[in-house]
């Protein structure tokens, strides 16, 4: 049977590797030690602040995860977001773990001949920095929906927002990272066309500088409007702001959206969607991630049930013998073997994934051992980049973003990862309410076959249709391992680079002993089945890669001084210590209970702290 997501994990059967054991959804985990302090990893300091002050203030995972993504649609512009979406992956310290699917959608009149010219041709920009990329957004609904099922109700909404109201209506210095983003070509190209953007990011014409104050008091007066509920953004005010931004740039770039346009009742209609995780296992761990619309995790399952059947430990010892390899025992011969699962998931991401509610996933049969040992049994010495999808079983009668990882102290935590899409989403900011909106639209095959910005292809199962969810990279993961104790909450941003990035931090920690933090520094690789060359960051060994080169045949692409993906991630030991790493790849920090957290001053006030509620507890012990 062709099995969708919702059916194949309604059933509360899950997948197992290597002969582990079965473990339903349903099954409660034993009792584990807690955490002995809370804490928040995320790519922007003042965000994390701001969620720190959440978990002392007696606020949950959730509560200090919502706090955490309001700051980050200030302080990050260009992937934290109001006008986009995302998923939240919630695990309790005790009980059945939970998740969201607050991704954006296609309005309803929009459908793929808007998107083609003339001839029939696919015209790229029209899904990228028009009015036809923008899906109905998804994140503030999200973030209402997690409050509500899994806040605490230590504190309210409003209290949460507080911080991040503050932030924009009384500003904060532009730190390094969104100072050289906007110094790129094109996201000043993308921004210039959006006068309300250019005004605000580039004043005068010159881009905001290091250390310059960025006030936003239109985003204070949304987020504010956003604390009476979700209706305070997708009704009223606002939803007539977004399609009266909408119709305006319809004229200002010739988009032919016409009758196709997003509508007030898009807006109203939007849901929030709630899904069980994928689950499975890996050398004893339990890893629990997103299921579609997301692809993350079940690529991220295929991959290591795939690796689970190579001798990767007597790999590793051999390799660490011989002095080969990286550091930890990475050798060629192991990379091969990452390389070839990766490509073989992703060919499978290609052709089966994409919205369960409209098209059927087979979650099932992907995950099955059989087709695990078959993909495995088929990667031989030598590199296949021809390798196919799984041709699909018969029926009988499924860039930019930013990433939240939380843990506090009662054992809760909330993996969440958020997007705009490429950075700064369609370029395309509402006046009058200060966010930017979504381009999400081009995650979909607007024809099969034809690649998006991140080089993806697909096929029908993630095709554009009204109403539709587009596939999705983002990777929120959280690890279980005894007793039920949560000891990882990972995710990352970066397109598909996101589910390798969070691949290779797992495989590091699992089996190659590492901490978190050398796995998360370590360099990373990226294969997605199509283009057939493996991309590599810059610190590889170059030994390393003229073996997999020479020997194992793998075509290559020029490391270059590209990085793959920005981890934020917490790892537990099992004293019950947390452990953050924020990838130093970019500009964030991870802050625990208790602990100081570096931010950058305000000019006006270089101590200020951003209240969370009417009292703001202290630090506990």
């Amino acid at each position: 049977m062709l099995v969708g997501t919702r059916t194949a994990l309604g059933l509360a059967l899950v997948f197992t590797l290597a002969g582990c054991r079965v473990l339903t959804l349903a099954e409660k985990a034993p009792s584990a030690p807690k955490p002995k302090r809370g804490m928040v990893v995320c790519q922007h300091p003042l965000a994390t602040k701001v969620g720190v002050e959440v978990l002392e203030s007696g606020g949950n995972a959730a509560d200090a995860a919502v706090a955490t993504a309001l700051a980050l649609a200030v302080v990050l512009p260009q992937a934290g977001n109001l006008g986009g979406g995302g998923f939240a992956l919630w695990v309790p310290h005790e009980g059945d773990p939970g998740s969201f699917d607050f991704r954006e959608s296609a309005p309803a009149g929009y459908v793929p001949a808007l998107y083609l010219d003339e001839h029939g041709d696919v015209v790229p920009e029209r899904s990228r920095s028009t009015p036809l990329a923008v899906g109905v957004p998804g994140s503030p609904k999200g973030l209402w929906k997690l409050y509500r099922k899994y806040g605490s109700r230590t504190l309210t909404f409003e209290e949460l927002s507080r911080p991040a109201i503050q932030l924009a209506r009384e500003g904060f210095p532009v730190d390094a990272w969104l100072a050289r983003t906007l110094r790129s070509a094109a996201v000043r190209a993308n921004l210039g066309r959006d006068p309300a953007a250019s005004a605000l990011f580039y004043p005068g014409g010159v881009p905001l500088a290091e250390g310059d104050l960025l006030l936003q008091p239109d985003l204070a007066n949304t987020l504010r409007k956003l604390t009476r509920g979700p209706g305070g953004f997708y009704e009223g005010d606002v939803a007539r702001q977004i399609l009266a931004c909408l119709a305006a740039a319809d004229l200002r770039t010739g988009s032919p959206a016409g009758a196709g346009a997003m509508t007030a009742k898009d807006l109203e209609r939007y849901n929030v969607v709630e899904r069980e995780p994928v689950v499975g296992w890996f050398r004893g761990a339990q890893v629990i991630g997103m299921g579609p619309p997301s692809s993350g995790g079940i690529v991220l399952l295929q991959v290591l049930a795939i690796l689970q059947g190579f001798p990767l430990d007597a790999e590793r010892t051999a390799t660490l013998a011989a002095g080969t390899g990286d550091a930890a025992g990475v050798s060629a011969r192991a990379v091969h073997w990452w390389i070839e699962a990766m490509r073989r998931a992703f060919a499978d991401r290609a052709e089966h994934m994409g919205d369960p509610d409209q098209y059927p996933v087979p979650v099932a049969e992907l995950l099955a051992p059989e087709w695990i040992v078959h993909r495995r049994v088929s990667i031989g010495e030598r590199a296949d980049p021809d390798v196919s999808p799984m041709v699909h079983p018969p029926p009988h009668e499924s860039s930019e973003t930013t990433h939240i990882s939380v843990i506090d102290r009662r054992g809760n935590a909330v993996s969440l990862t958020t997007t705009l899409n490429d950075s700064f989403g369609s370029g395309i900011l509402v006046p009058g309410a200060g966010f930017f909106l979504n381009n999400e639209l081009d995650d979909f095959s607007i024809r099969a076959g034809t690649p998006n910005m991140y080089g993806l292809v697909g096929g029908e199962a993630n095709q554009l249709r009204p109403g539709k969810r587009p596939l999705s990279s983002m990777s929120p993961t959280i690890v279980r391992e005894g007793r039920g104790r949560v000891s990882i909450v990972i995710g990352s941003k970066g397109g598909p680079r996101i589910i390798t990035a969070v691949i290779q931090v797992l495989l590091r920690v699992l089996v190659y002993g590492q901490s978190l933090e050398e796995a998360v520094r370590a360099p990373r690789l990226h294969q997605q089945w199509q283009p057939i060359e493996t991309r590599f960051e810059a610190d590889w060994d170059p030994a390393l890669l003229a073996e997999l080169r020479e020997r194992f045949g793998h075509p290559l692409e020029d490391p270059g001084q590209r990085h793959f993906g920005l981890v934020q991630a917490i790892y537990v030991d099992a004293s019950g210590e947390p452990i953050g790493v924020s990838d130093p790849r970019g500009g964030g920090v991870a802050g625990a209970e208790g602990r100081p957290i570096p931010v950058p001053a305000h000019p006006n006030d270089p101590i200020r702290r951003y209240e969370v509620g009417t009292q703001s507890a202290g630090a506990r012990d």
